[in-house]
């Protein structure tokens, strides 16, 4: 197995947590632990599905990535222009998620308005 396709893998696996972590999240299963202190069964509910639409986004960007290195491996420039698409995608994604948080805490610090 080439390394490219070995890196692959691993990304693939990687998006795993991702796409549980969503699918935990629009269930209902993950607490907001202490942010979620004053904040509405439905204001939780909302948060709760923004950020699992934001996972399901940073795993399916990984999932991108491992199909552009299987297919890309051997070619520097397209891998390099992938890896850094790569980078600015999920590290915009998880910003947003802290984003998306953090409203929500102030929102709910400041009584829902």
């Amino acid at each position: 197995m080439a390394t490219h396709h070995l890196a692959a893998l691993l990304f693939a696996l990687m998006a795993v947590p991702a796409f549980l972590s969503a699918r935990w999240l629009a269930e209902g299963r993950l607490p907001l632990s202490n942010g979620s202190t004053g904040m509405s069964v439905r204001d939780k509910a909302v948060l709760d599905n923004k950020l699992a639409r934001l996972l399901r986004m940073i795993g399916l960007a990984m999932l991108a990535t491992a199909a552009g290195l299987v297919l890309w491996g051997e070619q520097e420039r397209r891998l390099l222009g992938l890896i850094v698409v790569m980078f600015l995608v999920v590290n915009g994604l998880a910003a947003a998620c802290i984003y998306t948080v953090a409203s929500a805490k102030r929102r709910a610090r400041r009584g829902g308005g």
